[in-house]
């Protein structure tokens, strides 16, 4: 029963770890064409977002964002902690 419990922690942290260096090193392009999305709002098909700044997490991502008329924020995160789809607001 011990070597059991033992092998499940072990499991549950190797799953752990893929999940967060998928989450941080994957390819993010269409999460940061969603984060562009957010950022240009209203501004209409002209509207260009320049990524200025990132942070990946294996939790989440956050893009700083300069868009011909503000500078926002925008806050990138799964729909369950590790996975699922990606969904974006400003933060």
């Amino acid at each position: 029963m011990k070597r059991a419990g033992q092998m499940t922690i072990f499991l549950l942290c190797v799953i752990f770890s893929v999940a967060s260096a998928y989450n941080v090193f994957s390819d993010n392009s269409e999460v940061e064409r969603m984060a562009a999305a957010v950022a240009c709002g209203e501004q209409g098909p002209s509207c260009r977002a320049q990524v200025t700044r990132i942070e990946r997490t294996p939790f989440g991502q956050t893009f700083g964002m300069q868009t011909p008329k503000r500078t926002v924020d925008v806050v990138c995160r799964r729909a369950a902690i590790m996975v699922g789809d990606y969904s974006c607001k400003l933060r």
